[in-house]
């Protein structure tokens, strides 16, 4: 695409190859998964840049961007940056596509002749006036021409120009093209930066993810550090299949909000051991990265941590609140991770009485508070909220940590 540039636009066939060929990668991955459900995979898992833990897959076919996947992108206003011709933002959104993001090689020699014909002048008034050019100078013309402008200013370009008809030399099927000689003839940086905002912008992108629950430069680097370092270590074949499975592991576990999305309503819907976590068809990928994250009972372990903060934050505000005691209640182990009912985690009582309000969400800015009042108070903590549980009175309050994230 980058060096047959017109005879690719041109050409059907192979524009249909293309887009078979980045089908056969995509389904390739979602194998890989156990999966091929459309759904699961969205085009935001393949063309999110890497930098934010996609496969930075470059794209030639019209594929929609589904609608629900662009709630988020709505809410954030990151203004424009620059415009390429033939793109729309209508409500159909689409992949953008490669090809209009390099420009035909007509064009290039026309912009070419230009940008060589600036050079001329400039360097003959920079010798007019008995100075060197500068890169302010050359700046709107430093990427550009060809060769590019900036192939003048690279340390061997001395060496270069003893390598005589290197073109004609080269035995490959690019030998009219050097990127030591010519500078690179492509640039994809508004490509990326247009994909980035056509999925959603970073903080749409990163709503599929677990960014929410984890460092993201941690969990990258350590993968990237940990391959490196054991890659010449003698490993059996079993400890190399492994590892070979180390950076699948952790890129379905970035992405298991979108891959195991609870609206996949396909095959048996399981409940992890020890977990809220549920798990639509199977995904063994996923299965495992979830078990060893949470194993030794950290599901448990993080509720009843979360629970002892709240008794202390409650111990230290008796009086602003009005409490006369605070009580932590016993309760049963499974209540973690038990799905369909609820109990309380702590029980407050007033020093004199309480004004209570209808139920409220979070986010609600109206509160309605009547002339009901009440001398105890239930708090219940949940690290995943189902619809079936219920709060054991009338005056209590439900804290929900979503640790699923699906």
């Amino acid at each position: 695409m980058t060096y047959f540039r017109e005879a690719v636009v041109n050409t059907q066939e192979l524009l249909d190859l293309l887009v078979k060929c980045e089908n056969k990668i995509q389904t390739r991955i979602k194998i890989g998964v156990n999966s091929k459900m459309p759904s699961r995979f969205p085009p935001v898992v393949f063309c999110t840049p890497k930098e934010l833990g996609g496969l930075s897959m470059l794209s030639v076919g019209h594929i929609s961007i589904p609608q629900s996947d662009l709630r988020w992108s709505k809410q954030i206003d990151v203004g424009s940056t620059h415009f390429c011709s033939r793109t729309s933002h209508d409500e159909d959104q689409l992949i953008l596509i490669l090809y209009r993001y390099i420009m035909p090689w007509e064009a290039e020699f026309i912009d070419s002749q230009r940008v060589w014909t600036e050079y001329a002048l400039k360097r003959q008034e920079a010798n007019t006036q008995n100075k060197r050019l500068t890169l302010d100078d050359l700046e709107d013309s430093w990427d550009r021409g060809i060769p590019r402008i900036d192939t003048l200013f690279q340390k061997d370009r001395h060496v270069l120009a003893y390598d005589k008809e290197w073109r004609i030399l080269k035995q490959n099927p690019f030998w009219w093209t050097h990127q030591r000689h010519d500078g690179k003839l492509w640039n994809l940086n508004n490509y990326r930066t247009d994909m980035t905002q056509a999925l959603g912008g970073v903080e749409g992108i990163l709503e599929h993810t677990l960014f929410k629950g984890f460092v993201f430069e941690i969990l990258f680097f350590d993968v990237l550090t940990f391959s490196k370092s054991i890659r010449w270590k003698k490993l059996t074949n079993a400890q190399r299949s492994d590892l070979n499975q180390v950076p699948n592991r952790h890129f379905t576990s970035w992405w298991s909000p979108t891959i195991d999305r609870a609206n996949v309503y396909v095959g048996f819907q399981v409940q992890l051991n020890f977990t809220g976590i549920f798990m639509h068809g199977k995904i063994p990928t996923l299965k495992i990265s979830v078990i060893q994250i949470f194993r030794a009972h950290l599901w448990l372990k993080i509720r009843e941590s979360v629970v002892l903060d709240l008794c202390q934050v409650f111990d230290q505000e008796l009086d602003a609140l009005e409490v006369e005691t605070v009580q932590k209640e016993t309760i049963h182990r499974r209540k973690s991770y038990k799905m369909n009912s609820s109990c309380a985690d702590i029980l407050l009582f007033a020093a004199y009485k309480w004004n209570t309000s209808k139920p409220s969400l979070l986010a609600d800015s109206k509160d309605v508070i009547d002339n009901t009042t009440s001398e105890k108070y239930w708090i219940g903590v949940q690290l995943r909220r189902d619809k079936m549980s219920v709060n054991p009175s009338p005056t209590a309050v439900m804290i929900g940590i979503d640790l699923a994230y699906n």
